[in-house]
């Protein structure tokens, strides 16, 4: 990497690590958090894999819907993709489908930071609610955003990880 990509990557993690900061200093709200070698929230690829809104759920890293969602970006090798929230506050199950709340443009607007940072070039939803509302949201954002399933629909449905990565690798890699 020449100096100035390494200076311009620099600036980027920083930026990103101060809107981390910022989202992390509310009380309930909530970013993907990194495991080796996944970065979650502070992986700076320009893929972007976004939920709609964290669960009340603790997610720790035996919990199966993480091992299966960060086991598989693993294995098709989206280590480095930034994972995020459209809304970051948790809050329970697609509870965004009975209503959006008055903060919601707010974190829009912290989303649209994070794509002013890394300047993605794909933006993917987990999930419909996550499609729905990214396209509705975002207006100014010309491409698709395609969608891959949701983990938890993933372990509901008892798939294995193979399944979900040929879903994965279909979806983001175009495999």
């Amino acid at each position: 990497m020449s100096q100035q990509a390494s200076k311009a990557y620099d600036q980027r993690f920083a930026l990103l690590r101060e809107l981390a900061n910022e989202i992390a200093s509310h009380k309930d709200w909530w970013l993907f958090p990194p495991q080796e070698p996944i970065q979650g929230f502070m992986g700076t690829d320009q893929i972007f894999i976004v939920g709609d809104q964290p669960s009340t759920a603790e997610w720790g890293p035996a919990d199966p819907r993480r091992k299966i969602f960060y086991g598989t970006l693993q294995s098709v090798g989206l280590h480095n993709a930034h994972l995020t929230d459209l809304y970051k506050k948790r809050g329970y199950s697609s509870s965004l489908q009975q209503g959006l709340p008055a903060d919601f443009l707010d974190h829009v607007n912290l989303f649209r930071k994070e794509i002013r940072i890394l300047a993605p070039k794909l933006i993917v939803a987990v999930g419909e609610l996550a499609q729905r509302l990214l396209k509705q949201s975002l207006p100014e954002w010309r491409d698709p955003i395609p969608r891959i399933f949701h983990f938890s629909y993933v372990v509901k449905q008892g798939w294995d990880q193979k399944q979900y990565e040929a879903n994965m690798r279909h979806i983001i890699l175009g495999e």
